[in-house]
């Protein structure tokens, strides 16, 4: 369980480095891009950059009601979820956090329930960009509730002093 830059090595996901739940919600209550992956028909991996909203131990997700995801999460409910930061791009050699989230996810379309698709939608795309945007309903949107079984997690240290 991650508890101070000094404990750990130089590794990733180790015990040693892995992230505690209140270190891992803090990371994910952060405005970040992440990855959904899902599985394609054709038995490869769907991966594709996305924005989400974690809450209540959940990752929330909108997508237009187009979206190879959903088709794709309708034959095959398994999903992945990894969202990292790399802090050493800046030079201030502050190491590295990622996240990794395997689960199951569910789907509900504006037919299932329009009131919480808007609602989530406007949580979810309101982190990153105005929701008012005629892009935003271009079309019907879906959300994807992914419930994480499983979770690989790690921060790698300092390479030197934060300033």
């Amino acid at each position: 369980m991650f508890r101070d830059w000094s404990e750990l090595d130089y590794t990733t996901a180790t015990a040693a480095n892995a992230l505690g739940v209140d270190a891992l919600d803090g990371f994910l209550a952060r405005r970040h891009d992440g990855r959904l992956g899902t599985i394609r028909s054709d038995g490869w991996p769907h991966v594709t950059p996305i924005w989400f909203l974690w809450e209540e131990s959940l990752l929330r997700f909108s997508l237009g009601a187009s979206r190879l995801h959903l088709s794709n999460l309708r034959s095959d409910a398994r999903a992945t979820f990894c969202v990292g930061e790399d802090l050493e791009r800046d030079g201030s050699g502050r190491g590295t956090i990622a996240a990794v989230a395997f689960g199951r996810a569910t789907i509900t379309t504006m037919e299932d329930d329009e009131a919480f698709v808007r609602a989530m939608t406007e949580a979810v795309l309101g982190r990153y960009r105005p929701t008012d945007e005629s892009i935003v309903w271009a079309e019907d949107r879906a959300i994807v509730t992914l419930a994480p079984h499983r979770w690989l997690t790690w921060a790698s240290p300092p390479t030197a002093p934060a300033s």
